[in-house]
Parts: structure tokens; sequence; C-alpha cells
């Protein structure tokens, strides 16, 4: 996205909780930003807004997950994620609303996810999480129109990138829930290695810079998740949608787990 943004003559402010990792892309202003620190979001937001002057465009894409199942993730990482993946957002939101809507024009884009609202499998921390941001996206669209000020909820599905690569697992081979977990992972990862590229972001922004009217919801990826799921999910009742999830990943094929009880069954 923000090579695109470069290449179309915009300048480009990009976070990254490492400066270093932008070193590569000498034509962005580097700024480091934590998430889950609400004084380095607002510092960095100042800081992005005291160099440019003016901020036109917000596209707050950053994210993280955590793999494993509910019973299993602590309150503690449970509480990071969502600080990550909601509170820190949402302070961004706040901040660029309060830059745009006195302007009357601007646009605030969301990277949120089809996982708001098709859950993923063992990954129920990070679909929360961006059902809540794009709830949060829904609001913000509601009330910054009669003020000029577009906003986007971009849900992509699965995507090729390296994100799988920094997510933690907290799946141990004597959880219960192993069997399903690993059966869910290996089908997520061949999901990602045959996803489209990440590229296809491109034609977003495209969509998005050049129409004046712009969607407030816009699916991306294969055409069976970003257009098929979904109307599928809107048809069929909530049991069934999560069997269909189930199946998906594969959960369907895993034999039960058999072990002695205490009546001395197999």
């Amino acid at each position: 996205m923000a090579t695109y943004l470069l290449n179309e003559g915009y300048e480009v402010w990009g976070t990254s909780r490492c400066k270093e990792r932008l070193a590569g892309f000498p034509a962005i202003h580097p700024v480091e930003m934590y998430l889950e620190d609400p004084a380095s979001v607002r510092s960095a937001w100042h800081q992005a807004l005291t160099e440019a002057g003016k901020i036109d465009i917000v596209i707050q894409n950053a994210g993280s997950g955590v793999f494993g199942s509910v019973e299993d993730i602590s309150c503690e990482e449970s509480s990071y994620i969502w600080k990550v993946l909601v509170e820190g957002p949402l302070l961004i939101l706040q901040l660029a609303a309060a830059h745009l809507r006195p302007r009357r024009m601007g646009l605030i884009v969301g990277i949120s996810s089809l996982a708001a609202e098709l859950p993923i499998c063992f990954s129920s921390h990070y679909s929360a999480g961006k059902a809540a941001f794009s709830s949060l996206l829904a609001g913000l669209s509601m009330e910054l129109e009669p003020f000029g000020v577009d906003v986007v909820d971009v849900r992509p599905g699965d995507i090729r990138t390296s994100f799988n690569h920094g997510i933690p697992t907290t799946i141990r081979k004597e959880s219960p829930y192993f069997p399903w977990a690993r059966k869910a992972w290996e089908r997520n990862e061949h999901l990602i290695k045959n996803a489209p590229e990440s590229d296809i972001i491109d034609e977003i922004l495209i969509k998005l810079l050049r129409d004046k009217r712009r969607s407030p919801l816009l699916r991306i990826g294969s055409f069976f998740q970003s257009q098929i799921s979904p109307f599928l999910s809107r048809l069929t009742p909530h049991r069934m949608k999560l069997k269909m999830i189930r199946s998906y990943y594969g959960l369907n094929t895993v034999p039960p787990v058999v072990s002695s009880g205490q009546n001395g069954g197999n």
C-alpha cells in the first residue's frame, strides 16, 4: 500500500515497532509506534502530523494474533491482542477523526478481516478483535458522513504474507484440543501458501482513491472467501455456518480422541 501511494505521488508516513524495518523504503518517513501503548500512538501521530502539516489519508493496517483455543490462551495474552487489535486502532481512529472532521474531507481506511464475520478456528481472539474493529469503523462511518470524511472497512481473506510467522501458538501436545488445532494450522498454512499476493491491495487503493462514492465495506481475497463465503454465511443459520467453517478447516476429518473413562470404557 505504501509503495503504491508513493508511486501515485503521495508522501507516506509509515509506522513500525522497529523503524529500522523501514530502512529499505527510503521514500517513507519512518515513525516508531507501539499499538499497545497509548502514549506511543499519540506520539507517533503528532510526529507525523507535525512533519506533514496535514494528513489526508489514514490507513490503520497493523495487527497481531495468537493461535490457540479459548481455554488455553491466558487472559494476559488475550489482553495484549485486544490492545493491538482494538484499543490502539481506536485511538488512531479518534485522532484521525479529530483532524479530518473540521476540514470536512479525507479518507480513513481500516484493515479488518473476513474473520470479523467468519471466525477462524483456534483464532477466536483475532476474530473477536477484528469484529470489534469493524463495528467501530461502521459507527465512525455513520458519524462522519455529515462532515465529508469517508470511512472504509476493508476485510481481506487470506493474503500471501509472512503474518503467520510472527503469531505465537499456545497449543501444547498434551492439550485436549491438539489434534484439531494441528489440523487447523496445517489448513491455515495451505490457504496462505495458495492465497492471492498482497498486491491485490493495490486494486482496492485505486478504487478508494478514484471513486467519488466509496463503499463503506470492501471484501478482498479469493473469490470463494471474499464473495461466496460471506454470501452463504448470510443465508445460513448460525449453527450451520459454524459447521461449514469447521468443515472448511478440515476439523470434521480429525478422528475423535478415545480414552479410558471412569466406567472402564475404551
